[in-house]
């Protein structure tokens, strides 16, 4: 088991594709998550990442999410994703005006001890979450073989 968590962890870091958040459709979260390729995401390779895009969006390297880490890392992938879009530009303001309050409710609620920070431990729990949803079969991966979730994909 730490044979194979060392070797993912190699395997992690030799990645340069970004971990993103848990997406809450079943397939993107597999293509975002399974870092090797092999169209599974295990509990372990799941932990590695989420730990790796904590550490990324920590700027200040202090382990805790503060607010504008938190909203201001994801202000930067909306930006890529509306710079990509072809809506009008005033149907991206108001994805943009929506999505920002989004984050700032989702700050607040992932800081569920109201500390004015997000910890590792939170941070994980928020995608733990996602992949237990996910993992439709409770065989403790999730793989095209886990049946998608009506409300999820």
């Amino acid at each position: 088991m730490i044979r194979n968590t060392l070797i993912l962890a190699a395997v992690l870091a030799a990645v340069s594709a970004p971990a993103l958040a848990a997406s809450h459709a079943r397939d993107t979260f597999i293509k975002e998550q399974d870092v090797n390729g092999d169209g599974v995401v295990t509990k372990e390779e799941f932990v590695i990442t989420r730990d790796q895009l904590f550490k990324a969006i920590d700027a200040d390297k202090n382990g805790v999410l503060s607010k504008e880490e938190y909203v201001g890392e994801f202000k930067g992938r909306l930006e890529k994703r509306l710079a990509a879009s072809t809506e009008t530009a005033e149907k991206k303001e108001e994805e943009r005006v929506r999505q920002m309050r989004q984050a700032d409710v989702r700050f607040g609620v992932l800081d569920s001890d109201k500390s004015g920070g997000i910890t590792p431990a939170e941070f994980a729990y928020s995608g733990w979450r996602m992949f237990v949803t996910h993992d439709t079969n409770k065989d403790g991966v999730v793989s095209a073989a886990d049946p998608v979730a009506a409300d999820t994909n």
